[in-house]
């Protein structure tokens, strides 16, 4: 056994989307109350069709950088206080004093999160399912993860961001009690 404490870890699915960017973001706030640190990942679902074993298609370089570009986008856009972390390794990021590990990883969505938030404290995931006028339920994903999750699970919408809440009262001018804490679901 080393004399060092187990970090603590909040690990968060981020998609590109707002409501991801909300999970994101509220991840951040937990943490940095838990002394923990943030595990983001994005994860590239592979394509519906199959090519043969040996082929590899040749726009596929193309695509993925354009899509590293896009996600490190989202990171910034997200985490725009962001500098390089403690650690000083590309992808981890610090934002007000919280380490960021960032992660492209490939697979399907539900079994790399399963796989990633196995010890954390806790796995945050986005939704739209609590906005007004959205008409559909958790998605399959979230769904999956709140079954097989090894560790409570919090699902954040977009109405629970701090930063859109703010958005909102700034242009209104009327004082809103912000939420003080996601319920974790799933425990």
């Amino acid at each position: 056994m080393s004399g060092r404490p187990a970090v603590r870890r909040v690990v968060v699915g981020v998609d590109g989307s707002a409501e991801s960017a909300a999970a994101l973001r509220w991840a951040c706030r937990e943490a940095s109350l838990r002394e923990a640190e943030v595990h983001a990942v994005h994860v590239r679902e592979a394509k519906c069709h199959s090519l043969a074993n040996y082929a590899v298609p040749a726009y596929a370089r193309a695509v993925m950088s354009a899509e590293d570009d896009e996600i490190d986008a989202v990171w910034r856009s997200v985490l725009p206080d962001c500098g390089p972390g403690a650690d000083s390794g590309p992808d981890v990021l610090e934002v007000q004093g919280v380490a960021v590990r960032t992660e492209i990883a490939e697979g399907l969505a539900a079994r790399v999160l399963l796989d990633r938030c196995a010890g954390a404290d806790m796995l945050v995931l986005g939704t739209a399912a609590d906005t007004q006028g959205a008409s559909r339920s958790a998605g399959p994903v979230i769904r999956a993860l709140l079954r097989r999750a090894p560790c409570p699970v919090v699902v954040i919408s977009t109405s629970q961001d701090a930063a859109a809440w703010n958005s909102r009262t700034a242009s209104a001018r009327v004082p809103v009690t912000l939420p003080s804490a996601a319920v974790p679901v799933g425990v």
